[in-house]
Order: C-alpha cells, then sequence, then structure tokens
C-alpha cells in the first residue's frame, strides 16, 4: 500500500469512528497523566489508540520501506556492475567489479578471469551488451570496426584476440594500414606485426623498405632481397644495401650473403659489387665464402688464390679443391663443378 494512501484512509476511519461515537456520547472524560488532568471528548479517547497504532505502522512501513529501498539499491548496483562484467567479458578484457551481495559475489566474480564465447544470436538482452554482440559480429565477418569511435582503442590491449582479427582485418582491407604497422610496431601484437611486414614486403621497393630497415627481420630481408631481377632492382643500391646489412648482420647466414652476392653481381659492376663485399668479408665473418665466390665467379683466380693463402688449410675445403683444378682446367666456372645452395654449412 502506498504511504500516502493509508495515511488518508486512516485518517478518514479515525473521523468516521470519531463521529459515530460522539453521536452516542458527546460527553467528556478526564485522566490524570502524573498529576495533570486531562480533559478530552470520549470519542478522541476512543479514536487515540487508533492515531497510535497508525503513527506505529507508518513508523514501521517507513523503516521497511527505507530497508527495501536500499537493498533494491544494492541489487540495481550489483544489476549494472553484473552488465558491465559481461561487456568485457564478451570483448574478451575482463576487468573486476566489485559486488554487494554476497550470493552474486560468489559466482559472478568469476567473469573477472573469464572471456565469453557467444554462439548463435541472442535477442532481450542490455543495449550494452547488444553493442559488443554488434562488434563481435562484424570481426567475425571480417569488416573492419573503428574502436577509437566506440571508445575502446586505449582500453583493449593489443593482445587481445578481437584486436588481433580486427587488425588482421584492416591488413585484408586496407592497402595502407601494413606500413601503419611497421611505423608503429609497439602498438600492436607480433602476430599483427609478422603479417604487416610480409603483405609489406611483397610490394614494397627497396626505397620505401629503407625506412624500416630496424623493423625487418632476417626472413622478410631475404624476401625482399629474393624479389630482385635483373630488369627491376626495386630501387637496390649499395648505401641502402648496408644500412640492412649493418641492421642485420649478426641474423644473416653465410648462405645469405651469397644469395645476396649472387642477386648483386647482376646489378653492379664487377668492380662495384668486388669492393662491396670486400668490405664486408673485413667486417662480417660470414661473408667471406660470399667474397670468395665471387673471386672466382669473376675468373679472378690469382687473388682468390691469394686469399685461400691467407686462410688456414682446413678452411674453405671446397673453394682449395676448386682453386687446385681451375690451374689445370681454365675452361671450366665455379657454376659449373659447385652448387650454390650447397657452398655454405649454416648448421
Amino acid at each position: 500500500m502506498r504511504l500516502g494512501l493509508y495515511i488518508v484512509a486512516s485518517i478518514v476511519l479515525m473521523a468516521m469512528v470519531g463521529v459515530f461515537i460522539y453521536t452516542f456520547n458527546p460527553n467528556e472524560y478526564s485522566h490524570n497523566f502524573f498529576g495533570m488532568y486531562i480533559t478530552l471528548p470520549v470519542a478522541i479517547w476512543i479514536i487515540m489508540p487508533m492515531f497510535v497504532l497508525m503513527v506505529a505502522s507508518l513508523i514501521h512501513m517507513m523503516f521497511y520501506g527505507t530497508k527495501n529501498f536500499f537493498k533494491f539499491k544494492r541489487w540495481e548496483k550489483d544489476s549494472n556492475s553484473l552488465n558491465n562484467a559481461l561487456y568485457w567479458s564478451l570483448l574478451n578484457e575482463p576487468k573486476p567489479h566489485r559486488y554487494n551481495l554476497p550470493k552474486l559475489k560468489e559466482t559472478a566474480s568469476l567473469l573477472q578471469v573469464s572471456s565469453i564465447k557467444v554462439n548463435g544470436t541472442v535477442d532481450g538482452v542490455s543495449e550494452k551488451l547488444q553493442s559488443a554482440l554488434n562488434i563481435i559480429s562484424e570481426i567475425d565477418k571480417g569488416e573492419c570496426v573503428d574502436f577509437k569511435e566506440k571508445k575502446l582503442a586505449h582500453i583493449l590491449s593489443s593482445k587481445n584476440p578481437l584486436v588481433i582479427k580486427n587488425h588482421m582485418n584492416y591488413l585484408n582491407k586496407d592497402e595502407k594500414f601494413p606500413e601503419e604497422v611497421l611505423q608503429f610496431k609497439d602498438k600492436y601484437s607480433q602476430e599483427v606485426f609478422d603479417k604487416a611486414l610480409n603483405i609489406f614486403v611483397e610490394k614494397a621497393t627497396f626505397l620505401k623498405a629503407r625506412r624500416y630497415t630496424k623493423t625487418f627481420n632476417r626472413e622478410s630481408f631475404m624476401r625482399l632481397v629474393g624479389r630482385v631481377t635483373r630488369d627491376d632492382n626495386l630501387g637496390l643500391t649499395q648505401p641502402i644495401l648496408n644500412e640492412f646489412i649493418n641492421d642485420l648482420h649478426p641474423a644473416l647466414k653465410c648462405s645469405d650473403f651469397l644469395l645476396i652476392a649472387n642477386i648483386t653481381k647482376k646489378q653492379f659492376s664487377p668492380d662495384e659489387n668486388l669492393k662491396l663485399f670486400k668490405s664486408y668479408n673485413k667486417e662480417y665473418k660470414k661473408a667471406q665464402t660470399a667474397y670468395l665466390y665471387l673471386l672466382f665467379d669473376y675468373e679472378m683466380i690469382e687473388k682468390a688464390g691469394e686469399y685461400l693463402n691467407e686462410h688456414d688449410a682446413d678452411e674453405f675445403i671446397r673453394f682449395r679443391a676448386l682453386y687446385d683444378l681451375k690451374k689445370e682446367h681454365t675452361k671450366y666456372k665455379i657454376t659449373d663443378l659447385m652448387n650454390i645452395k650447397h657452398i655454405c654449412n649454416d648448421d
């Protein structure tokens, strides 16, 4: 019952009883209260207990009404907390939430370390949960979601599976996005960065790739080098090559330097190429085989012999055998006697 209606009904009832009693007995009655005589009509004395009962009832109802009000507020607050917890768990970014009701806390606290995967469609959920479901649905369809627009860009971590999948969607649809990933590597997961680098390498020239020498790894650099042809050098120059090798030389193998030498000999003159690899030979031990290979390939047998004499007899065994053969049979070329793929032992 509403409090106002109860008060009105009680007053009306007391008035009716008072009038009814007064019509039968309009006399007054006096009573001694601690030495004080109080004189009131009999009707008033009759309805006085009713008034006290009404006040007591009001106090009782107000007390439990207030208690239920705060209990409802706790339920409402916990309901919002549960809604938020479900929202972040749907977005694979679970967060801790506080609950007032012990029973709810016993179960809902699990959401702060859980991610929820929804199979199928769900109806009748809150607007906030529906927004999370819409984001998931769009990403699963291969669409790109702008997390900045949804005010989630600085909340969802780069390792979040939804964020990774969304970045993959951008990589598949936006031609400029791979380069953006290379520019801001720390903002993206390793998985996204690796794919962006692979996409970039498939189309980039050395002039463009030069900006990102420190983000390249051995595999991506060798794939870029492998795209160089006699007809298209992709803008490869000695200074650019030096920058890449200077940054990547700890990871490069003997076979990598050999492959680079086999490609650069089609792009640079013999003098330029020999000078280049002579400098690599001095700086990087793994480039020695490539330099020796070029000496033989350019038929500079005497210099190759001098180079071999400068090293121990147990080094470059295959080249020593080739050197002895070349002194007697000058018509043979290194490519006739040695497979470039098997020259190096990178194990």
